[in-house]
């Protein structure tokens, strides 16, 4: 049972171990709920996240021959997740890991791409142009 005068909101113990987690205060995490700035004794930047790419990532990256099929658009989602491995492990693999972690997420997106246009009903105007008929 609730208590009729709570110290706390509810979810407020969830949102305190979320950010201590995190490594942020909860007066940041409240601020970044709430799309405000976080106050100002404590905007030092938000720890575990970077916009930046690694040095060796960037390398293999300029380095990289990109498949044919994959459109430009793809190859920029598939360069995002890359910089999000990074941004969340902090850790600037070898080239030779960061060159198989593309490899492995432009065949995700080469996949992606080829379901989507397998399962194109415009490919099929026959089938879709095809009525049902009663059972006699």
């Amino acid at each position: 049972m609730l208590s009729s005068t709570p110290s706390r909101q509810p979810g407020e113990d969830f949102r305190r171990k979320v950010a201590a987690h995190w490594g942020v205060t909860y007066a940041q995490l409240e601020a970044l709920a709430l799309g405000e700035e976080p106050p100002p004794s404590t905007s030092e930047p938000f720890s575990g996240r970077t916009d930046a790419m690694p040095p060796n990532l960037t390398a293999s990256a300029s380095e990289y021959v990109w498949m044919h099929e994959l459109p430009r658009e793809l190859r920029l989602i598939v360069l995002e997740q890359a910089r999000q491995h990074y941004a969340f492990t902090l850790t600037d693999l070898p080239r030779e890991e960061w060159q198989r972690i593309l490899t492995g997420l432009e065949r995700e997106a080469l996949a992606l791409v080829a379901h989507r246009t397998q399962g194109d009903p415009a490919d099929e105007p026959a089938r879709a142009a095809r009525k049902r008929q009663p059972r006699t």
